[in-house]
């Protein structure tokens, strides 16, 4: 089951770059495709990294799938979750990317609470329009924390 795929905010993300930037759709470069990617993709890769920081990520993506040292990397703030979003998740996010532990949270939480914690971390204004900052997620991070600590403590 797909929780959610930046292919889905796609069109309204390149819609915004190339209102942000003042471009035309049909002589973006590479390099913009790509930029574009990250503002559909950004809410989803925070929601990556939280995972990857709290040693969730599913049996699919056991530590032997990502070259030497890339989880470690975004522990340290090396790289980013959308790198690992990108490289080994085809910007897509599914139930075998989480763990069986916390999968049931991030069913109920995912498509509930999650997006409206992402807008209010990093502002109305910046959905579908940046791309990943640690600055922004450090200002997520802390809803997910809590929503995860709720959940549990309900059950």
């Amino acid at each position: 089951m797909s929780f959610d795929k930046a292919e889905w905010q796609y069109d309204s993300a390149r819609e915004s770059y190339c209102e942000k930037f003042n471009k035309n759709p049909n002589s973006l470069t590479d390099e913009d495709e790509k930029i574009i990617w990250g503002f559909a993709g950004n809410h989803i890769a925070f929601f990556i990294t939280w995972l990857i920081r709290h040693d969730f990520l599913g049996d699919l993506h056991h530590e032997d799938d990502f070259e030497e040292n890339d989880l470690e990397a975004v522990k340290k703030q090396e790289k980013t979750g959308m790198d690992i979003f990108e490289q080994y998740f085809d910007m897509a996010f599914t139930d075998e990317d989480v763990s069986d532990e916390i999968a049931p949270f991030v069913e109920e939480y995912y498509d509930k609470d999650y997006l409206q914690d992402y807008i209010d971390g990093i502002g109305e204004e910046k959905v579908l329009s940046t791309t990943f900052l640690w600055e922004d997620y450090f200002k997520v991070e802390p809803s997910i924390d809590k929503a995860y600590k709720k959940y549990w403590e309900s059950k």
